[in-house]
């Protein structure tokens, strides 16, 4: 090695100034304390401790030096992948290689393959760049059709591939322009997350998207991963103990119109599993929870279309607008259940078309419809009204095809006052069906209406008409073979019981036949009983207890104290009229067709004759009278008396004892008990003769032949 130093004395000699250069080279001299060569070319040692001091300086002075000008310059000519241009090394904590520029390039790498610049380090920074004012790092691509990463990092360690923290600006700030490029993408290709947001704020947030224009503020898909495991985007809560929300979508601008959340979705749906192929799902996983999986709240003053808590709706032929599924077969939670603590309805339902505003149906015992008034409130447990006039159908239609009954109203109430079922029709007209409850019986059997008081100690009537107006309390038709009323009574009651009050001017029963040419009677009464067939009980103070009219003309008539008044006179089917006597002896010994006498041992009693030609002769015991006469009163004991014929045609014993009998024979008592004989017309004397014969009579027995009884 040797060192060639050339000086210009002749620079030296002609100024002094110009002697400042090589006084600077002479200190230059000074400071080296070793020259020397060995494998390096040039080695320059500075073992100075002042300031500022350099070992080696490049300078080029000139303020116009040309293109590619270099102060200091390094090259390694080798062709392989050893050795460095240029090595700046620092033992300490200081720098290795320092470059300044004042508006240019502190340190500037090119290469046309390798690196520009490379920075490593042991355990240190390997590149630290480092700006008062400007940018410490600036890395561009300046190539349009360049499609290599401006910065690629990559890590062999578990640390991160790139650290950004700052104490009051952006970490990390990513930017594109490009509609098909992303200002930062995070990729993990095994399994990890691509982006992590750490915040450590109670008001910031960890990760925030947004975008200024019309755009999306944060997008989150799954692309290429048929698994179904894939999420879009994920948000979590509850690691660690954490308590706050999953997701929030916050509008804060009262004039955007725009939905604050929106899911879409053109899945198939799954019909086996309804818990996949929603457009969302909503799932609270906690048996002890008494939070909800979907809450919706609005603040509204209005109750116009849209504006509710959850709004579902069904645009398509079919699917529902909501639907509310119970699931747990053991469960007693309800399907649905909505309150309401103001005014409003609790549920409003609306068919716009041809279907049920609401549709309820039942698959076990319980209840397709229950509607109930709790204990403290004093609303109707149900309402049904129809407001359009020219709607015919029916407001409420029950219908059953079992045997339990299509409708059951009960008060159950022993104090209470009020009707199990109230119906009101509010018409002028009295058309078939305008009815305030309208029965019918459409089957072969059935009734159209049953009312049964069923409890055996009650007192209120099964059936209670009241007519305010000029109408009938009860209107009844049958129009066909049926009774129009039929009535009948297990007790003692009466089957019909028609009264006036007393204050009424009404009648208690009227039996009309309009029709000409019906010959039934108006009324039948039919008594298998012992009782009276009729009872007629006349409590007034005047009347008559009863009158028979033609006509409207009156024909016959039973005053109050029992005259009847014929006008036609009477007719009866016997053939005889008889009085009512006492007889002599027992009952028992008389019968028919006996021949009566007066008795001589009681007053108006009567015995069987004993002896012919007797003038005591009174008449005969009547089969069959037509009329009875009696001055008892007709609610007397009767039991012990006869009917004697007096008058009119009589069954009467008779006998041969006066010889053969022929028509128009007269008749007198015989020796026999009882028993008539052919009377001899010289032997006759007044009061003697019983009546005439009717029929012939030769029999040697005593038999019966028709008498016409009169006595003379």
């Amino acid at each position: 090695m040797f060192l060639c130093v050339f000086f210009n004395f002749r620079s030296i000699t002609k100024s002094t100034s110009r002697m400042k250069p090589i006084k600077h080279f002479f200190i230059f001299l000074l400071g080296i304390h070793t020259l020397f060569a060995q494998n390096n070319n040039l080695e320059v040692i500075n073992t100075s401790t002042t300031s500022g001091v350099f070992a080696v300086k490049g300078t080029i002075s000139t303020t116009t030096a040309g293109a590619s000008s270099v102060g200091v310059r390094g090259s390694n000519l080798s062709t392989n992948t050893d050795g460095y241009g240029v090595w700046g090394t620092h033992s300490g904590g200081g720098i290795g290689v320092l470059g300044g520029a004042i508006s240019g390039y502190g340190i500037y790498g090119s290469a046309t393959s390798g690196y520009g610049v490379y920075g490593s380090s042991t355990s240190g920074t390997g590149i630290y760049g480092v700006s008062t004012t400007g940018y410490p790092a600036i890395f561009t691509n300046v190539n349009a059709a360049n499609s290599n990463n401006v910065v690629s990092i990559s890590t062999n360690g578990s640390g991160r591939g790139l650290y950004a923290s700052s104490t009051s600006g952006t970490g990390i700030y990513g930017s594109t322009s490009s509609l098909s490029s992303a200002g930062v993408i995070g990729i993990n290709s095994n399994g990890g997350e691509a982006i992590v947001g750490f915040a450590n704020s109670n008001i910031a947030g960890a990760v925030v998207g947004r975008n200024d224009n019309g755009g999306y503020g944060v997008r989150g898909f799954v692309s290429g991963n048929n698994s179904d495991t894939g999420i879009g985007v994920y948000g979590q809560i509850g690691g660690s103990g954490s308590t706050g929300r999953a997701g929030r979508f916050e509008n804060s601008n009262a004039n955007n119109l725009m939905n604050t959340f929106e899911v879409y979705s053109n899945g198939n749906g799954n019909i086996p599993d309804n818990t996949l192929g929603n457009a969302s799902s909503f799932y609270l996983n906690n048996t002890n929870s008494v939070g909800a999986a979907v809450r919706g709240e609005i603040n509204s003053i209005f109750g116009n279309f849209g504006a509710a808590g959850i709004f579902g709706v069904s645009s398509g032929t079919g699917g529902r607008a909501g639907l509310f599924y119970a699931s747990n077969p053991s469960g007693n939670g309800a399907a649905l259940i909505a309150l309401t603590d103001g005014n409003g309805n609790a549920i409003t339902a609306n068919a716009g078309k041809d279907g049920n505003g609401v549709e309820t149906n039942i698959d076990g015992a319980g209840t397709a419809l229950y509607a109930w008034v709790p204990s403290y409130s004093t609303g109707k447990a149900g309402r049904f009204q129809n407001f359009n006039e020219d709607n015919d159908n029916d407001v409420i239609f029950a219908q059953t095809v079992g045997n339990g009954t299509a409708v059951n109203a009960k008060v159950d109430n022993t104090q209470g006052t009020a009707a199990a079922v109230k119906g009101e029709v509010n018409s002028i007209f009295a058309n078939f069906g305008t009815a305030a409850i309208y029965g019918v019986s459409s089957g072969t059997g059935g009734y159209a209406g049953l009312f049964h008081a069923s409890n055996a100690s009650g007192n209120g009537p099964a059936v209670i008409a009241i007519a305010d107006g000029n109408g009938n309390a009860i209107t009844a038709n049958a129009a066909n073979t049926g009774d129009g009323v039929e009535s009948t009574i297990d007790g003692s009651g009466n089957a019909i019981y028609g009264w006036v009050p007393n204050y009424a001017t009404g009648k208690a029963g009227r039996f009309e036949n309009k029709n000409t040419s019906n010959g039934n009677p108006a009324v039948h009464i039919i008594n298998a009983g012992t009782g009276s067939g009729i009872l007629v009980n006349h409590t007034g103070s005047s009347g008559n207890v009863a009158i028979f009219q033609s006509g409207s003309v009156n024909v016959a008539r039973i005053n109050k104290s029992g005259t009847g008044y014929f006008n036609g006179g009477t007719f009866s089917s016997g053939a005889d009229v008889a009085e009512l006597f006492d007889v002599k002896g027992h009952i028992d010994t008389y019968e028919a067709g006996d021949i009566l006498v007066i008795s001589k041992s009681g007053d108006r009693q009567v015995e069987k004759s004993q002896s012919p030609y007797s003038t005591l002769v009174a008449g005969v015991y009547a089969t069959k009278p037509g009329v009875v006469l009696t001055e008892e009163n007709l609610d007397s004991d009767l039991s012990g008396k006869v009917p004697m014929g007096v008058v009119g045609v009589i069954p009467t014993k008779v006998c041969l004892e006066g010889g053969p009998i022929e028509r128009g024979d007269m008749l007198v008592t015989s020796s026999v008990p009882g028993v008539a004989m052919k009377a001899d017309p010289d032997k006759v004397k007044v009061g003697q003769v019983l009546g005439k014969a009717l029929q012939d009579f030769n029999s040697e027995k005593v038999g019966k032949i028709n008498v016409l009884v009169n006595v003379k």
